[in-house]
């Protein structure tokens, strides 16, 4: 049984852990805001341009540019990006499940797949699986993790072109809400249109001055702001992640303290009784 020392330290331990959660909620709030504020400015943009490209790439034929090409088979290229560090709940080991789950799932689309991890979390999680990892970019600042993503799609692209593999994917998680990240897992390379506007009455486009100097510079734009899009969406997700699973383990701590109080004061009530007893029977043996 414990004594009332060890008890006492112990609360005084969960106290101690509760302040750093209680802090740690309050820096990441602070930073999903201005994470929040950065994709909710960008995603208009993002879906306009990739409305576009999707409407461009409808009415030109896939000849028109490489990155429009369709290539069944060969070799598939993921981009995933997780976060550097954990304490954010299931965040990054859904999303890796999923890609876990992806891959076989779409194996009539590629033969195999490479990946291309941004954030410790994922290196990790497929370092220790049967995949293929030829590049990883972890534990850096906000700005050096978007400019080394950017080199890699440019990279990529030129990879692309030179029809190195078929198919470029990004796997990421989706800012919805502070309770609500959706792991997503889109296809980029090459580029798709999509379902309203296949469904849509077909648009003849006349480009000037032609089609492949539009496409070759609008898709390369693209293809990089989507990976940008998504590296922003991941960034929300993980601050708002952390701060809910900080909350979670504030609130689980006031009731960790409340009941070892009460196990606390049962002890030091049982241990007053028992001096109590000691004492009234030493008198009455007197």
């Amino acid at each position: 049984m414990a004594t009332l020392k060890d008890i006492k330290l112990r609360i005084d331990s969960i106290k101690n852990t509760q302040q750093i959660t209680k802090a740690m909620k309050m820096v990441a709030a602070s930073k999903m805001r201005k994470a929040e504020e950065a994709i909710v400015q960008a995603r208009p943009y993002s879906e306009k341009l990739r409305g576009i490209v999707s409407n461009l790439s409808s009415g030109a034929k896939d000849s028109a540019h490489p990155l429009l090409e369709q290539r069944e088979g060969g070799k598939a290229v993921v981009l995933l990006i997780t976060s550097d560090k954990g304490l954010c709940g299931g965040l990054n080991n859904n999303l890796c499940k999923k890609l876990v789950k992806f891959i076989p799932d779409h194996s009539t689309d590629f033969e195999f797949v490479e990946l291309v991890t941004f954030g410790k979390k994922g290196g990790e999680f497929f370092g220790n699986r049967d995949f293929e990892i030829v590049d990883s970019y972890k534990n850096l600042k906000d700005k050096a993790m978007a400019e080394k993503l950017a080199k890699k799609v440019q990279e990529l692209i030129r990879q692309y072109e030179n029809g190195k593999f078929n198919r470029l994917y990004i796997a990421y998680n989706r800012f919805r809400n502070v309770i609500s990240q959706i792991p997503e897992i889109k296809q980029v390379l090459p580029v798709e249109s999509s379902e309203q506007e296949e469904s849509a009455d077909e648009t003849e486009f006349i480009f000037e001055p032609s089609a492949v100097g539009i496409l070759d510079t609008i898709i390369p734009q693209y293809v990089k702001n989507q990976a940008y899009t998504a590296l922003l969406d991941n960034y929300a997700c993980e601050h708002a992640a952390r701060m809910t699973a900080m909350d979670a383990a504030t609130t689980n701590a006031a009731e960790m303290i409340d009941k070892l109080q009460l196990q606390y004061n049962r002890a030091r009530q049982a241990a007053i009784t028992s001096e109590l007893i000691e004492i009234i029977s030493g008198a009455e043996a007197l």
